[in-house]
């Protein structure tokens, strides 16, 4: 009994540990709309120090402080570290500003998806690889690759986690470069899968 009493303790001690260990990490606001909450280990200079949101081994990584919105600390007091420089042509605009940038790259990032540009483009790329010359398959599937990535992005109502946003300019403009950037992704996969399933059908099915 005292066995299993102390084995639940301790168990409930880890839980509460890890808990407030969560609830401790910082939260570090990036220009492109990422969001992660993650420990800071330092801020001098011109780096911050921190864990890498990426690694599951919680390696402390180098950010440049020129990536960096600002950081939101546990007790939650908000250090901002953006610097607006109106020569630059990526810190031009001012502090809230580019936080509504920032909202809307990171409603888009999260909530945006486009399959119909990758399957658009994989149908492209499939049919180039089946009906076209090994030299112009690319060119056609590439060709159609930056047609579909070039349309124009319509934001989507249930995307926008405020619809205050809606009338920001600032806001529209951060949504649509990170939509714009997501569906060039999901073209580019598009085609060269398309492309690639289409070579491989035009050597081996249709011409045996």
């Amino acid at each position: 009994m005292k066995k299993l009493l102390a084995t639940a303790l301790f168990t409930f001690s880890i839980f509460i540990f890890n808990h407030q260990y969560c609830y401790a990490q910082e939260k570090v606001m990036m220009t492109n709309g990422n969001i992660f909450f993650v420990s800071i280990a330092d801020t001098t200079g011109d780096i911050v120090k921190m864990q890498d949101p990426e690694s599951k081994k919680k390696e402390i990584v180098d950010i440049e402080k020129s990536r960096i919105f600002s950081i939101t600390y546990a007790n939650g007091k908000e250090v901002l570290i953006y610097k607006q420089d109106s020569l630059s042509e990526d810190n031009y605009l001012a502090p809230e500003q580019m936080r509504s940038y920032i909202v809307g790259a990171h409603d888009a990032a999260g909530r945006y998806s486009s399959p119909l540009a990758f399957w658009g483009s994989f149908g492209i790329g499939a049919a180039s690889g089946i009906i076209l010359p090994a030299w112009l398959s690319p060119l056609t599937s590439g060709g159609g690759a930056l047609f579909l990535g070039s349309r124009w992005i319509k934001i989507n109502r249930s995307h926008v986690s405020d619809p205050k946003y809606l009338k920001d300019e600032n806001y529209i403009s951060g949504y649509e470069n990170a939509a714009r950037q997501s569906r060039a992704q999901n073209v580019i996969k598009g085609a060269v899968a398309g492309l690639i399933i289409g070579a491989v059908s035009r050597y081996t099915l249709l011409d045996d």
